[in-house]
């Protein structure tokens, strides 16, 4: 191998070009009598060793050596080059304190040189002393993507011990959302630029940037009480000293996120999401909720993620959708979201899978995900639970409303039974005498004549006069009433349905052949009418299942020109 190289040297070097020089001090600061190290790295192709030649001002050399030695050849226009990278070291020492000079710098091979800029190092008497106690910030990233996370956590150092500490303010992090985690840290002892110190946590918190451009970990101001060794004629004593303390601000980095690839599904997420659909039946009843359950997981900012939409269709109606962030370590959280949708008529939506994407930090792209929702059926008309356990068939085939028809109490009445009588059904029955004679039965039965015509007469006059009392111009009293109240106590589902069942003229709803809001929209009222009055529905409705407001955010008042523009149409 060394055959080979030194071959490859012969055949494919050239002149120097393209040299690149860097100067490198350790420790930035240097202290009088004491070593540091200038070194030079010299990048440059050929084979030929630099000469090095620089004046120290204020300093003198100790010694040289060479660190480290990296040979790289590549292809160029079909011509070998290769490439030289190696380091000089100096040590110096220095002899003064102040300003310490390395002037006219020279790097030469073959023949040529390369004019390098003057070195200047600060030099301090004695080295620079940690402070008693300190608070500095440390963040776990100074270059993020918007929205990315990023942990930012405020260290109390302190050498000896501390009595108490007092938060004077705390850091603002206006250009973040902030999740502050709690705090309940020992005091650990660790290594700080070469001394033992101990230290506390005293504020932590997950950060995501919410604008590109550079962002600022304010100060955080904290009052502390250290004690100090004072000596006096009788030994050393310790006493306590109250400290303000204040840490740097740290300036971080926040990077655009890419605008090539954006996929439609992108949800803002940075970082690594997992996403699930909980959905307790696939179908419905119309006018039964819809409770949906999604939980998005990671370690983004999900505060800012809207509720995707699940199911779509305009016989469905949609209540605010509740959510909660909840943490999961100090790294990730996941976030619930709660729907409930009521259906107001018949819908029929196919499965499909709904696609969900965030971008990866590391890997600089989108990932999408798919969460499958499943198809979605509602027919019929609920029924309310009578909780007798009685036939669920006959249940469903009952009438939902009685109807306004002036004939239904006396077909209700005059209805012929139809049902037959079943061999050793258990029913209801009259009382049987076994020691009467057949007399007594045969009166028993004429009374029982007597009293059954009566009552028959008492239900048809009560019937009539009910039919009476809801005649057009009584109808109209009573829904004038139900307003009044309605003006009097605020809109409330229950007497607001009941008002607007009066447009109803035909009785269709009694069938279950269309419902409240089909009622308005084919009335005669205003188009402001009946816009107002859909809202108010839908208002009072969303308290009655536990919403705080509708989707529209408005809150529903009595306007009495459209309850006048009502009773008009009724």
């Amino acid at each position: 191998m060394k055959v080979i190289m030194l071959l490859m040297f012969l055949l494919f070097s050239f002149a120097l070009r393209a040299e690149d020089v860097d100067v490198e001090v350790e420790p930035k600061e240097g202290v009088i009598n004491e070593s540091f190290f200038v070194t030079f790295k010299i990048k440059a192709s050929g084979s030929e060793e630099p000469y090095i030649s620089f004046t120290p001002y204020g300093a003198s050399v100790l010694g040289k050596r060479s660190q480290g030695l990296s040979i790289s050849t590549v292809v160029i226009n079909g011509k070998f080059t290769t490439t030289k990278e190696q380091a000089v070291v100096y040590e110096l020492q220095a002899e003064r304190s102040g300003q310490v000079y390395l002037r006219n710098i020279k790097v030469e091979m073959n023949g040529k040189t390369i004019p390098v800029k003057e070195v200047r190092i600060n030099v301090l008497s004695e080295p620079r002393r940690i402070p008693d106690a300190f608070i500095e910030a440390e963040a776990s990233k100074t270059k993020v993507y918007l929205g990315e996370g990023l942990d930012v956590n405020y260290y109390l150092y302190f050498k000896s011990s501390i009595a108490a500490n007092d938060v004077k303010e705390f850091p603002k992090l206006n250009k973040f959302i902030k999740r502050f985690h709690h705090i309940n840290s020992p005091v650990e002892t660790v290594q700080y630029k070469g001394q033992v110190l101990k230290r506390i946590l005293a504020y932590s918190a997950r950060l995501y940037p919410e604008k590109t451009g550079t962002a600022v970990l304010d100060p955080m101001k904290i009052s502390v009480q250290v004690y100090e060794n004072d000596y006096s004629g009788f030994g050393f004593n310790q006493r306590a000293r109250n400290k303000d303390l204040s840490s740097s601000r740290v300036e971080i980095e926040v990077l655009p996120l890419p605008t090539e690839g954006v996929p439609a599904s992108f949800t803002g997420l940075v970082g690594e999401h997992e996403f699930s659909l909980s959905i307790p039946k696939s179908k419905y009843l119309v006018n039964e909720p819809i409770e949906i359950k999604l939980e998005a997981k990671g370690k983004g900012a999900l505060e800012n993620l809207d509720a995707p939409v699940i199911y779509a269709d305009n016989n469905l109606e949609q209540f605010d959708t509740k959510s909660e962030v909840t943490e999961i370590g100090t790294q990730a959280a996941k976030k619930l979201f709660e729907y409930t949708l009521l259906a107001r008529g018949p819908v029929n939506i196919a499965a499909r899978d709904l696609a969900l994407s965030y971008f990866d930090p590391s890997s600089g792209k989108y990932i999408e995900k798919k969460v499958s929702i499943p198809a979605l059926e509602v027919s019929g008309t609920a029924m309310a639970n009578s909780g007798t356990g009685g036939n669920k068939q006959e249940a469903a085939q009952a009438p939902q409303a009685q109807g306004s028809d002036d004939n239904n109490f006396l077909n209700n009445l005059f209805a012929k039974n139809t049902k037959t009588i079943e061999k050793n059904a258990i029913g209801l029955v009259a009382p049987s005498f076994k020691s009467q004679g057949r007399w007594f039965d045969r009166g028993f039965m004429v009374l029982n004549t007597i009293l059954g015509f009566a009552l028959v007469i008492i239900g048809l006059q009560w019937g009539l006069s009910g039919m009476k009392s809801t005649g057009p111009s009584d109808l109209h009293s009573l829904i004038k009433r139900d307003v009044k109240m309605l003006k009097k106590k605020g809109l409330n589902y229950s007497d607001l349905y009941r008002v607007l069942a009066a447009l109803d003229k035909t009785n269709k709803m009694s069938s279950g052949g269309i419902s409240i809001i089909n009622v308005i929209n084919e009335s005669n009222l205003k188009p402001e009418s009946k816009e107002y009055f859909r809202n108010a529905l839908s208002f009072t409705e969303g308290g009655t299942y536990a919403q705080s407001r509708h989707s529209n955010g408005r809150n529903i008042v009595f306007e009495k020109k459209h309850f006048d523009e009502l009773m008009k149409n009724i």
